[in-house]
């Protein structure tokens, strides 16, 4: 019989696993730089005071931006072969003409030939119930050009821009995974890699680590996909998530409240989370800190008190038990 048989579950686990691998790749390459050379009014590296600096630092990062190249294609198969396996596993052998042999045993599935690469896109619009865009084909069949050529040459014949692979993978999520939320898939995933062991709750954790990324995560992610990626415009008003923030508050990490706004308004008393993807009950009132215009408050479990949703600021004297 055929042992190993994969599943659509671990195939996707996998391809996501690698897709965030690569994000994370990009967002710190462009964080590191940041700490050295910190951005002035036109954040934008390649346009603000240190333009010239971040031309040199990107050119030597072009082995690093190819296996990144590498790591995207190899997402972009896996996830095309968990949505193939999910009609019939089986369906991935085609064309693959094995050698069986008359001695009984096993068949391990792993060592048998699957769809080629290139095949993988018809095969889906054939076969699923939900065909691929012609966009994500096209970029697709770029991606695996340049890898096939990085993997027999050892280049790519091009230099890569991070924020061009950045826009690749943002595109490649919503064809993908648009039924999934990808701020929660951002810290579920950053809590499953190999630094996690070091993720006690106390110096470090995969909020954090998160947060951190997140003001370079969002001015990333252009106007036109914000709303296909998060469900909200890029303009909509974000407020704090007090359990996302207690989470992402150790020791090595100390969140800015303006910069790392997870929640939104679903409706006048209910704010919902894009990191944690819960709701929480709010009321409209204004908040008793001086100088703070915010009008969002609740009660967290955090504090001894109502906390405001915009600074985080506790309301003395409102919500004590």
């Amino acid at each position: 019989m055929i042992v190993n048989v994969p599943t659509p579950q671990a195939l996707n686990d996998v391809a996501l696993r690698l897709y965030f691998s690569a994000w994370s790749s990009l967002i710190y390459i462009r964080a590191h730089f940041d700490e050295t050379f910190p951005p002035g009014e036109d954040p934008r590296p390649e346009k603000g005071d240190w333009a010239e600096e971040w031309s040199e630092y990107i050119q030597g990062y072009q082995p690093e931006f190819q296996a990144v190249c590498s790591v995207i294609q190899q997402s972009n198969e896996l996830a095309l072969k968990a949505r193939i396996c999910g009609v019939s596993p089986y369906l991935l052998l085609l064309n693959s003409n094995p050698k069986f042999s008359a001695i009984p045993g096993d068949i391990d599935f792993s060592e048998l030939r699957t769809i080629d690469a290139s095949d993988l896109p018809a095969s889906v619009n054939s076969l699923c119930n939900k065909a691929l865009s012609d966009d994500y084909v096209r970029t697709y069949n770029e991606i695996r050009s340049l890898r096939n050529k990085i993997a027999h040459l050892g280049h790519a014949g091009s230099n890569f821009e991070p924020d061009k692979l950045l826009e690749i993978l943002v595109d490649q999520y919503i064809e993908l995974w648009s039924d999934r939320a990808w701020l929660t898939d951002r810290v579920n995933f950053a809590s499953r890699t190999g630094l996690a062991f070091f993720q006690d709750g106390k110096y470090t954790s995969a909020a954090a680590e998160v947060m951190y990324e997140l003001p370079l995560i969002l001015s990333a992610v252009k106007k036109s996909a914000f709303k296909k990626l998060f469900g909200i415009e890029k303009t909509t008003r974000r407020y704090l998530c007090h359990a996302c923030v207690a989470d992402a508050s150790v020791r090595y990490h100390e969140v800015d409240p303006v910069r790392c706004r997870t929640a939104y308004l679903k409706d006048k008393s209910t704010l919902h989370c894009l990191m944690c993807s819960a709701d929480y009950p709010v009321v409209r009132e204004a908040c008793g800190t001086d100088k703070c215009k915010g009008n969002v408050i609740s009660r967290s479990e955090h504090a001894e008190c109502d906390v405001c949703h915009s600074r985080g600021s506790e309301q003395s004297g409102r919500g004590g038990s």
